[in-house]
């Protein structure tokens, strides 16, 4: 009988014991929960941070380049508009001799359009530029004057007009192609180029 009773007494200690290290168990397992939880809650700050400073630099290139797009062209176009950039002649006949036509030039910048120097890809074709009613000198294949320039401001238009001579290529019959190339300051298309389309009959 009292062997019985110290048995049950052990057990009970055994118990308790156990009850113990469960415990103790437990709660090591909830200080290692919340270590990870700080530990993720951390991780998730600095992705958070680190994805905020990646969304701000990329702003600040786009704005950086929108910046020098402006600077070099504030309206972000080219300040010279050429219209029509071709014009076909059909048949131009030895016998009418030489033959005309002529294109808008539109500054659609804010600053100044500054015609520096034009020349043809043959001597069958010369150009000249006519502003306010006034036209200037002839440019072709050669001999172009070298001190000449022509302003126009914003929103001003001029005239390119071009000429052809059949009489330069008098064996010449069939179809012909000229261009015109006009330089500028224009930061966008420093160089344009114009085209004619020619049938060269007798």
């Amino acid at each position: 009988m009292e062997e019985n009773e110290e048995n049950q007494e052990n057990l009970t200690k055994h118990q308790r014991r156990e009850l113990k290290r469960e415990m103790r168990k437990q709660e090591r397992n909830e200080e290692v929960s919340k270590i990870q939880k700080k530990k993720r809650s951390k991780m998730i700050m600095k992705v958070g941070i680190v994805a905020v400073a990646l969304v701000a630099i990329g702003f600040f290139f786009m704005q950086s380049n929108t910046t020098t797009a402006n600077v070099i062209d504030p309206r972000g176009s080219s300040l010279v508009k050429i219209m029509p950039t071709s014009y076909d002649f059909g048949d131009v006949s030895m016998a009418k001799g030489t033959v005309s036509t002529t294109m808008d030039i539109l500054n659609e910048g804010k600053g100044d359009l500054v015609i520096k120097y034009m020349e043809s890809s043959c001597m069958c074709t010369t150009a000249s530029i006519i502003f306010n009613g006034v036209e200037g000198p002839k440019f072709g294949l050669h001999n172009n004057p070298a001190d000449w320039s022509q302003t126009i401001g914003p929103n001003e238009k001029a005239q390119l007009k071009i000429y052809y001579d059949p009489t330069v290529h008098r064996d010449l019959r069939g179809p012909v192609t000229r261009t015109i190339k006009i330089y500028s300051n224009d930061p966008v298309n420093p160089k344009k180029e114009v085209r004619i389309d020619v049938n060269q009959v007798a």
